[in-house]
């Protein structure tokens, strides 16, 4: 029961939401630095002390389409992470952002969040980290896959 309440005590609920269409849980954030925003239906930006505009935070995107763009990347590298009982692929790749060098990490994965179905706009959620370097990876990683999985 303590580390329950150790783990609890650690997150914060985040101001912002999902929508009931994408989680009926609630979105919740790592105490301290981070803080969530909608910037359209279904996407979701978590930011950090770290992040720099469109770079170094979380987007975690609900959308219809169970692919992918580009669909297979040359050299990119794959782990994985598992969310009731679904293993996840992660895929980190080297590629140019808005002229910029980053890492990319992205997962993709069907929604297995309660959620109220309404139409296919929520099937899937895409997770997503352009990072400056692959420690910024390393930090954002559990952060992206501890909100999923405290959604569930």
């Amino acid at each position: 029961m303590a580390i329950t309440s150790a783990q609890t005590d650690t997150k914060r609920p985040s101001f912002i939401q999902w929508k009931p269409s994408d989680c009926t849980n609630p979105l919740m954030l790592p105490k301290g630095q981070y803080d969530a925003s909608q910037f359209g239906k279904g996407k979701y930006r978590i930011d950090n002390s770290m992040s720099v505009g469109h770079f170094n935070n979380i987007y975690i995107i609900f959308q219809a389409s169970g692919s992918l763009s580009p669909v297979a990347v040359t050299g990119a590298i794959e782990s994985t992470f598992t969310v009731k009982n679904q293993e996840i692929t992660w895929r980190s790749y080297k590629t140019v952002i808005e002229g910029r060098s980053v890492i990319r990490k992205e997962a993709l994965m069907s929604n297995i969040l309660p959620h109220q179905k309404q139409d296919s706009d929520s099937d899937y959620i895409w997770i997503r980290i352009d990072g400056d370097s692959k420690q910024i990876l390393d930090q954002l990683t559990p952060i992206a896959e501890g909100i999923i999985r405290d959604a569930t």
